[in-house]
């Protein structure tokens, strides 16, 4: 006995899952996909702080730090796929009175969950 398939392609509600919001974490997956990330990848409040630009910086600065933090993050993902690591991540910063280059150093921390990989400082984790 044959049967045909019949296609139903009325438009149907779709079932929404609570999305809950963390104040702790920022979803930055659209720049991170763009580096060779696969999964969602989110930065602690405390570093896209430390990332930001002081008032003598363009704002240009905080993209290209957050850029490099997550490059220096998946190269050192695909030398060794640990579950946890840190690193230290350096970057140049306009003095805030003097206007001098200095350098600034942060302490990062990669950790890659089940279905998220998250960088911050230490103190996010």
């Amino acid at each position: 006995m044959q049967m045909q398939l019949v296609l139903d392609f009325t438009p149907r509600p779709s079932i929404l899952k609570p999305v809950i919001k963390n104040s702790t974490w920022m979803d930055v997956s659209d720049v991170a996909r763009g580096i060779g990330f696969i999964i969602p990848v989110e930065v602690g409040i405390a570093l896209s702080d430390a990332l930001m630009p002081l008032q003598t910086e363009d704002d240009e600065d905080y993209d290209q730090r957050l850029y490099d933090a997550l490059w220096l993050a998946h190269h050192y993902l695909s030398l060794d796929a640990r579950q946890s690591f840190a690193f230290t991540f350096d970057f140049l910063r306009e003095g805030r009175h003097t206007g001098k280059i200095t350098e600034a150093s942060l302490r990062l921390r990669v950790e890659v969950q089940t279905q998220v990989v998250r960088i911050g400082l230490p103190q996010d984790f």
